[in-house]
């Protein structure tokens, strides 16, 4: 009975932990959430007129090409506004060469400036203080044996016969927990893709307006509209706000049992 209680205990406090982490998990949500749904919706010709730009705007708006034109992702050479570039180096632990450890390499995103149009107007984005969600995955790569890089914008290694494919998704990361090796993965926005923004106007040289995040409190950026955000972080709310107590009840019971 002693070995069933222990057993029970043990697995109660993990799900506690699970439970702490969905609560910590909802109040990044909630906190994301009410940041969306007190920040106002404009137009972006309605920001063109303003005499006095706001401090913090939300827009819907279409991306287009910037000043210097479409981008091309370094891994799938696909035409885009703005790319993310991941690379993970799987490799056994130096302590115990016996367990694979995943190390990030590269984590890094283009901040070239694109446009904004929707029907009233433009405006430029500069994506260099940013959170993407929910950008497209166009490339997720893992080769065996690879060791990292030292350029995350130099392409994997490919066969002769996928240079130069708009999409490769071939030795995708299955294997990557039980093979050493590096996965490469990319993420992009595409012309012509509708999305969300909730970021800082400000006014070029020339009046015109350019939309921009903060060190502190980055632009945020995602391919789903303001309200399919808000229904994800209520869903995370309720999951997280109701994981935890039922836990902690559960934690309660299997101590008293002990």
């Amino acid at each position: 009975m002693d070995e069933v209680a222990e057993t029970l205990q043990l697995i109660t406090l993990i799900l506690v932990g699970v439970g702490a982490f969905l609560w910590w998990r909802a109040m990044q949500a909630r906190s994301h959430r009410l940041k969306l749904q007190t920040t106002p919706n404009y137009p972006l010709g309605r920001l063109a007129d303003m005499e006095e730009l706001p401090a913090r705007a939300e827009v819907l708006a279409e991306a287009a090409a910037g000043p210097e034109g479409l981008l091309t992702s370094p891994y799938s050479q696909t035409e885009c506004v703005w790319f993310r570039v991941e690379v993970v180096h799987h490799h056994y632990s130096d302590e115990t060469g016996d367990r694979l450890e995943l190390s990030p390499v590269f984590d890094l995103h283009s901040h070239q400036p694109f446009t904004l149009t929707d029907v009233t107007g433009s405006a430029l984005c500069r994506p260099h203080w940013v959170e993407v969600e929910h950008a497209d995955l166009v490339h997720d790569r893992f080769d065996e044996g690879v060791v990292p890089p030292t350029d995350a914008l130099s392409p994997p290694h490919l066969e002769d016969a996928e240079r130069g494919v708009v999409t490769a998704s071939t030795k995708v990361a299955g294997p990557a927990a039980l093979t050493p090796g590096c996965s490469f993965r990319e993420w992009v926005i595409p012309p012509g893709e509708r999305i969300f923004l909730r970021a800082f106007p400000h006014r070029d040289d020339d009046g015109g307006v350019v939309l921009m995040g903060g060190e502190d409190e980055p632009m945020t950026i995602s391919t789903h509209t303001e309200q399919e955000l808000i229904r994800e972080d209520r869903g995370k709310e309720v999951l997280g706000f109701t994981a935890l107590p039922v836990t902690l009840v559960l934690l309660v019971f299997a101590l008293l049992l002990g």
